[in-house]
This record gives C-alpha cells, sequence and structure tokens, in this order.
C-alpha cells in the first residue's frame, strides 16, 4: 500500500542493528526503528513463532536449527509488508501499517501459515513444525512497544494453547485478557497477604504402598473465587516473571510446613518444590536457599528442587553448573516432566540429578501399544542403570499402577493414591499411609509364619505340615525344612517385603544335612534373581545374584559355609547405587563383591529352597527384610543383640543333636 511505503519507506534509511544468522533487524534493531516513528502515526505488530522449533536443535541438531530459521526469516519477509525483525530464538516481530484492513493482515497470516508448509526444506522436519501468530491491531505508536508486544505475545501463546498453527487477534475486551490483567494487579498483594497456599501430592511406593514423600504444588485462596488451580496463573506469571517470587515464597512454605511436623513420623520425608529457569541464571540462587532452609533448620536433604525437562534446552551448560552448585549445597534435584521433550536425555550422562520424574502424557502415549512400553521400560532400566530414582507422575487406575511397576519403577504420584491435598488433610493421609519405620519386616517362624505385626503371611500351599522345633532363645522355636523336590516344602513369603532396589536380609540358619546348592532363600526378580545358600560347593557358602540379561551374569559372593547342626546368623546386603554385595556371618564380614548389576521388582519370594534344586534341610528362624542397605556397624550390632541376650541358646553345644 502507498500509505504503508510511505511510513516504513524510513526502512532503507534506518540503519538498524541485524541479526548475524538472518540478516533481519534484531531486537535492539526493533525499538531503534519504533523510536523513529511519529508518535502519531498508528501501526499493527504481529508476533510469530516456530512451533516445536525446539525439536529440530535437539534431534536434528543447531545446524540444521539454524538453515530452518533463516529459511522462515526469508519467508517471513518476502510476505509481509511492514518492518521485519528477529528479536530472539524462534521468535519474530513484524509492525505493519496501521492503514492496512484486518482482512488484508488476515491474508498475510493465512499465507505465512499456508506457505510455511511448502517452503524448500526438509519435509521430515516441516511435518513436525509450524507457525502460531498473535496479531494486534491500531496501536498508536505513543504507546510504549513493550506494552504492544506484551498483547500481542499474548496472542500468539493463545494460539498456541488452541493447537498451534494458527493465528489469533489480540481483543481489548477479551475475558482471557481482562482476566490476566486483573491477576496482575492482585498478584503482589496476593503474595503478601498469604492467599498463595501449599497444597501436598503425595508419593507412594506402589509395592508397599507406603509414603515416601510428597510435592508442594500451589493453590491461590483467592478472596472472592475461592480456590484458583496453578493452570489459571502459572502461565501469566512464566511470562511476567512473577513466577520467581512465587516460587521463593512456596520454597519457603514448604520450611515452614517440614519445620511443624517436628516429632512427627513423617517429619524427615523430602518434600519437592517446583522451581523455573529464571533462578538458574541467577548464581545466588542455590545460597538463597540454603538460608532460607537454615532459617527453619530444615536438613537440606530433605529438599527437593524439580526442574521442568525443558529448561535443558538452551545454555544447558550454565543451567548444568548452577545444578551442581545445588548438588554441592545437598539439595534433591528432579527432572520433572521427563519425556515431554527431547533435551534431557542427552543431557543425562552431565547432570548430576537425583530422581527423574516420568511425565504423564509419556505414561499415556507408551501404555498404548507393545511398542511404547519397550520405549518406557527402558527409559526406566537406563535411569536405573544410572543410579537414578525413578517417580511416575499421574498414576490413575490400577492397570497403570501394574505396568509401571512392571516396567521396575516402584514410587508414584498421582489421583489413584491421592489428589494434592490441603496439609491438614496430608497430615492425615500421612498417618495412614506411613509407619515408624516402614523399612524393614520380621517373620520369626517362632511357632506361626506370620510378620511381627500380623499383617502379612506366608503361603504354606507347597509344605505338607508345619512343623517347628528349638530356635535360638530358650522359649522360642524355629520353622523346621524337611527337605524335597524343588519348589515342595517350602513357603512363600509376600513379594511387596522387598519393594527397594537396595536390601538387606537377615536369618538365623540351622542345616541337619550337608547338601550342597540348597538354597535358605530364593528371591526371583525380572530379569534375574539372588539366592542364599548356605552350603554351596566345599567349604564355601554363597550369596548368589543372576543377572539373566547378561550370558555370563553370575555372581557369587562366597564366605565359609554353615555347619551342619549348628546355628548362624546368615547376612546378606545389596548396595543399588554402588553396585556392591556384601555377605557376613555371625556379624563378621566374610565376602563382598563390587560390579555386581542390580535386579529390580521382587516377583517370588521363596524361603527354604528354590526353582533348580532339592529343598533346604533344617531350620529357619528371626527372618528380617531391611529395603535399604545398613552398614557394617549395623550387621555387627544386630548380630550382638541377639547373643548377648539372657535367653539366647544358639550357640550351646549338643542342644539339637
Amino acid at each position: 500500500m502507498k500509505e504503508n511505503e510511505k511510513l516504513f519507506g524510513k526502512m532503507s534509511s534506518h540503519l538498524a542493528e541485524y541479526d548475524y544468522l538472518t540478516g533481519l533487524p534484531n531486537r535492539r534493531g526493533l525499538y531503534e526503528f519504533y523510536d523513529i516513528l511519529e508518535s502519531k502515526d498508528s501501526i499493527h505488530a504481529m508476533f510469530i513463532d516456530i512451533d516445536n522449533f525446539k525439536r529440530v536443535n535437539d534431534i536434528y541438531g543447531r545446524s540444521m536449527g539454524d538453515e530452518l530459521l533463516i529459511c522462515i526469516a526469508k519467508l517471513i519477509e518476502e510476505n509481509v509488508s511492514g518492518f521485519t525483525s528477529r528479536i530472539g530464538g524462534d521468535e519474530f516481530v513484524a509492525l505493519i501499517d496501521g492503514n492496512m484492513t484486518e482482512d488484508e493482515l488476515k491474508s498475510t497470516a493465512e499465507t505465512l501459515l499456508r506457505q510455511m508448509e511448502n517452503i524448500d526444506f526438509r519435509k521430515d522436519i516441516l511435518s513436525n513444525v509450524s507457525l502460531s501468530i498473535g496479531i494486534v491491531t491500531r496501536q498508536r505508536v505513543s504507546t510504549m512497544l513493550d506494552d504492544i508486544l506484551h498483547k500481542c505475545d499474548s496472542a500468539m501463546y493463545e494460539a498456541k494453547y488452541d493447537g498451534k498453527n494458527r493465528y489469533v487477534f489480540f481483543r481489548e475486551n477479551d475475558k482471557k485478557v481482562q482476566r490476566n490483567r486483573n491477576m496482575e494487579i492482585e498478584m503482589d498483594d496476593a503474595l503478601k497477604n498469604g492467599e498463595f497456599i501449599a497444597y501436598l501430592q503425595p508419593k507412594v511406593n506402589m509395592i508397599s504402598t507406603k509414603l515416601t514423600g510428597a510435592e508442594a504444588l500451589s493453590r491461590w485462596n483467592h478472596p472472592d473465587d475461592g480456590i484458583r488451580t496453578p493452570g489459571v496463573y502459572i502461565s501469566l506469571f512464566e511470562k511476567n516473571g512473577f513466577i520467581s517470587k512465587l516460587d521463593m515464597y512456596m520454597f519457603e512454605e514448604v520450611c515452614r510446613i517440614k519445620k511443624s511436623w517436628k516429632g512427627k513420623k513423617y517429619e524427615h520425608i523430602p518434600v519437592s518444590v517446583n522451581m523455573s529457569r529464571l533462578h538458574l541464571y541467577n548464581k545466588k540462587f542455590p545460597d538463597m536457599l540454603v538460608e532460607i532452609a537454615d532459617r527453619y533448620s530444615i536438613d537440606h536433604s530433605e529438599l527437593e528442587i524439580e526442574i521442568t525437562e525443558s529448561v535443558f534446552v538452551k545454555d544447558s551448560e550454565e543451567l548444568i553448573r548452577n545444578v551442581k552448585m545445588l548438588k554441592d549445597r545437598h539439595f534433591i534435584v528432579s527432572i520433572d516432566d521427563f519425556g515431554s521433550g527431547f533435551s534431557a536425555l542427552n543431557l543425562l550422562k552431565d547432570l548430576p540429578v537425583d530422581i527423574i520424574k516420568i511425565d504423564q502424557e509419556f505414561l499415556n502415549s507408551s501404555g498404548d501399544d507393545d511398542r511404547g512400553k519397550k520405549v518406557l521400560r527402558n527409559v526406566i532400566n537406563m535411569c536405573k542403570d544410572l543410579k537414578l530414582d525413578v517417580v511416575t507422575e499421574g498414576i490413575e487406575t490400577e492397570e497403570q499402577r501394574d505396568f509401571i511397576v512392571r516396567c521396575g519403577c516402584q514410587i508414584a504420584q498421582g489421583y489413584f493414591y491421592s489428589k494434592p491435598l490441603p496439609v491438614d488433610e496430608f497430615d492425615k493421609f500421612a498417618n495412614e499411609y506411613i509407619t515408624n519405620d516402614d523399612t524393614s519386616y520380621v517373620f520369626r517362624l517362632n511357632g506361626n509364619v506370620k510378620s511381627d505385626d500380623g499383617k502379612l503371611e506366608a503361603d504354606t500351599k507347597c509344605f505338607s505340615e508345619l512343623k517347628f522345633d528349638t530356635g535360638i532363645f530358650k522359649e522360642s522355636k524355629a520353622l523346621v525344612f524337611p527337605g524335597g523336590p524343588k519348589e515342595e516344602q517350602v513357603i512363600e513369603l509376600p513379594h511387596e517385603i522387598l519393594s527397594s532396589d537396595s536390601f538387606m536380609v537377615s536369618m538365623w540358619i540351622y542345616p541337619t544335612e550337608e547338601h550342597s546348592w540348597r538354597c535358605a532363600l530364593y528371591v526371583k526378580y525380572e530379569t534375574g534373581f539372588f539366592g542364599m545358600i548356605p552350603i554351596a560347593w566345599e567349604g564355601h557358602s554363597s550369596f548368589r545374584i543372576r543377572d539373566s540379561k547378561e550370558v555370563d551374569g553370575w555372581y557369587d559372593i562366597s564366605g565359609c559355609k554353615l555347619q551342619v547342626n549348628e546355628w548362624s546368623h546368615y547376612v546378606v546386603s545389596y548396595n543399588a547405587k554402588t553396585e556392591t554385595a556384601y555377605a557376613y556371618i555371625n556379624g563378621q564380614l566374610v565376602g563382598s563383591m563390587k560390579n555386581v548389576p542390580g535386579n529390580r521388582y521382587a516377583k517370588r519370594i521363596v524361603l527354604g529352597g528354590d526353582v533348580f534344586q532339592p529343598s533346604f534341610i533344617g531350620k529357619i528362624c528371626e527372618v528380617t527384610f531391611y529395603n535399604e542397605i545398613r552398614d557394617h556397624d549395623f550387621v555387627s550390632e544386630l548380630h550382638q543383640s541377639y547373643v548377648t541376650r539372657d535367653d539366647f541358646i544358639g550357640f550351646e553345644i549338643g542342644i539339637d543333636k
């Protein structure tokens, strides 16, 4: 148009600062150009963003991403009549003469969307990208450019939320826009007045159904509207930067809540707090967290910092450096929404994080077919091999729970267990789902096959008749195993008693015949097993671990054999983090082995035999399973706690002969 040419004819003589890659004016060039326009003039502004551009960089590399930016810059320059600029990343802004009609603006936007599919570029990449366009019309040049950009940026994000590959006009009377404006007016006072409150969503061990932690999620308790969920305000706060204040407020709220738990049996469970990427560019951020945590006397290892996977798309080196600073200060660090993008998979080798949280969408999409299930299973196994804990988000059904447990993940959060709860309701949940010591299960076998608390009982269908004889204490008994063919004359314990990758098992064993390779305890996993064999080969006992994923995956932690017609205290343990296995006899370390691959998800726990050899002959009592690693001193003290009892008779000669 002639008017457009008249207004924007200044472009040819305007010495803007240019983007080195596309040749378009950059952000500074845009602002300099806007400053030379006459205040009485009117303009339209168009904000153009490339949908899914980060995937191009992640999958095909930055050089391919740069080539795509050049092509799209050319597309915009050739089809938009106005001042076009690249203001950063995958974002472009065009200023257009205000005399252009709205129909002409629509035509321009539609042309961009249509021609985007036909640019001279790799079709496999183009099939995954598109444009989202926000347009604001008839803005006086006397208006601050930041305000104009904020309006068309809001419209662009609305286009993204509506499904991408489309354009949206900003409307002054739009209800959403008005609501956002009201929230921006209210948000600072709301923070000061304590209107933002913490809800806690439990994290639960799916095998043992014990509470293992919680995630803090904000809610806005508005005086007029009541409880507002994060979906109403988080995206706005992320755009205007208020999210930084809210994050720090929530972190302090969590510290205050944890301090109020002092003396409660769940006081030490870790609580996670989401943090936006803005903090990770601030070198003082880790020390700011330290100052708040120390003010409330909260152990840093009980505070988890959740960082969304998409944060690591750009400037990964700086972000990794800041994550390491958090780790140096002993905070737990997790990657949230893992599987929602493609960036963190490549960074796992460099990121010093502790926990990976599987995104709900990743779970939902992977559960639809066999291929997706294999992908999810292998992602979980890879994380485990890297010594990372895994939490699955969004568990809503029993089928999802069973599937994800079979994949090797044990910790979950989701509506199947609980929605996010106010603190008082979380307290009730915690009291029901946690005990003072939820890491061990004891089966004394003292006249029955029930656990110490009476809640669990062994399956005895493979036993002809239960018989008990003298145990290690004067008035105690032990279960007699008469021996038999494989898988006969054995009892099967509930598999959920072993719910951790790291474990320790303690028992007292009394072999009455010397038969090689008869298991006292056999635990079957998805991809292997372990066995406690009191008499393996000549002169040796064996804590045998089998990794079925390897042909030669046999690992024997050997010690001296257990003596026939004598009681021995046999303890084995496995540290999944260090891949180290240990064997103890009568409180003394008798064998250890490093670089032993771990197994996950116990499917069967058999006492008195296995699926390979005839069953064990002798007596067993005081069987304890610990769902965590214990050190050498603990084993020694445990042994002493037995033998120093006044009624201990386990080492008296001839008592059972």
